[in-house]
């Protein structure tokens, strides 16, 4: 890392912001171009910022493992839901990651590689389709420029709610022998749309618990839900001893999908480009295609045919799970949202990945509407505990 000027003067590629996106695009040039200039320019002091990403079994392709590898911190055999009339086991590999080890895990793969480099502590004002502007006027060129700044670049919500959460990283007083994720448990008082805690279990005295609501207003007050996690961490059967980190999000879930990239000129990336799940705000599976794409063509390439052919299939995933936005937050309120989402998990776990993974088949489509509609048999319940 480095906050003085680049010697690179002429980057074949410029990725500006240091966050989930452009870390996976660097990565993915490193192994497939390793003779690629990379410039990345990131506005504060480290990559990656205070997050934990999480993705499901579908959501990385197979032939992106041989760089994605190494960023798998915590691994588990599936994860459990639990809803006030069922409970459901998911199958299928769940897989977290942090921000330490995602700036970590970059910064072993350009320690020693003078064709890539990193910038810190720059902040970027312009982004034209071959140069970017700092802050301090500084100027840098490039073949292409990739703005991946996050969700405050997109101003345009265009409908529809927000998924938003605090996070607690906690140590407890006793350990426990939970094994695997708890996704979702909506056995908790509901408020404020639909409120779900959601617990990822490090080590036996470590957890991550996050209180998440999808709601019709983005405010969120993160004293009092913070003091609520602890205060309810008991009927998860966790015994807080201390916080060790704490986590703040708040993600747009548009109504109408915010996917509309160009065919040329700057290529807007991550949460500000649309490449992120609209239905569940999961950012992954998204942008380890783009990163996919980026690091299989040629430059002059990038938007040529295999690009035409990823951004129609993207579009219409993005689409549909806007639409089932526009759906939920308009005509799902309350007791009723929560019914929803309880019937959306009646569908099988393939379905299930597929969603989270933006593969959906128009069979998913169907499934999905028909299962989370009104008239849908209430008898169709699945129960499932998680394996011991």
């Amino acid at each position: 890392m480095t906050t003085a000027s680049p010697t690179i003067d002429v980057a074949d590629y410029i990725l500006v912001g240091g966050g989930l996106q452009n870390a996976l695009i660097l990565l993915a040039l490193a192994a497939r171009k390793p003779a690629a200039s990379i410039l990345l320019l990131e506005r504060e002091a480290t990559l990656g910022g205070n997050h934990l990403w999480s993705f499901q079994a579908r959501d990385v392709p197979d032939s992106a493992w041989e760089w994605m590898e190494p960023l798998v911190e915590y691994c588990w055999a599936g994860y459990q839901l639990n809803f006030a009339a069922s409970s459901r086991w998911v199958a299928g590999a769940y897989r977290s990651l942090s921000s330490e080890h995602l700036a970590q895990i970059v910064a072993q793969t350009v320690e020693n590689k003078t064709n890539i480099q990193i910038m810190t502590h720059a902040a970027v004002t312009r982004c034209d389709p071959q140069r970017v502007t700092l802050a301090d006027g500084r100027i840098f060129q490039g073949r292409l420029i990739i703005d991946a700044r996050g969700p405050d670049q997109n101003a345009s919500r265009r409908g529809g709610g927000y998924q938003k959460f605090v996070g607690l990283e906690c140590q407890l007083r006793q350990p426990i022998t939970m094994n695997a994720p708890l996704l979702m448990d909506t056995r908790c008082p509901q408020y404020d749309g639909f409120r779900f805690h959601y617990v990822l279990p490090f080590a036996p005295d470590r957890v991550l618990i996050e209180d998440t609501y999808f709601s019709n207003n983005p405010t969120l007050d993160v004293d009092t839900i913070s003091v609520n996690i602890i205060a309810e961490a008991g009927r998860l059967g966790l015994a807080v001893e201390r916080v060790l980190r704490s986590e703040v999000g708040v993600l747009p879930m548009p109504a109408l999908s915010t996917f509309h990239p160009r065919n040329e000129g700057v290529l807007h990336a991550g949460y500000a480009g649309g490449w992120f799940n609209p239905g569940t705000g999961y950012s992954l599976a998204a942008a380890v295609r783009l990163a996919e794409h980026l690091s299989t063509v040629a430059l002059e390439d990038v938007y040529g045919k295999a690009w035409r052919q990823l951004v129609r299939k993207m579009r219409i995933q993005s689409h549909f799970l806007a639409f089932l936005n526009l759906m939920m937050f308009g005509l799902f309120h309350d007791k009723q949202r929560a019914k929803l989402m309880e019937r959306f998990y009646l569908v099988s776990d393939d379905v299930i990945h597929r969603f989270f993974a933006m593969d959906s088949t128009a069979l998913d489509m169907w499934k999905i509407m028909w299962v989370g509609a009104p008239w849908t048999p209430k008898g169709r319940s699945k129960r499932a505990t998680a394996p011991q």
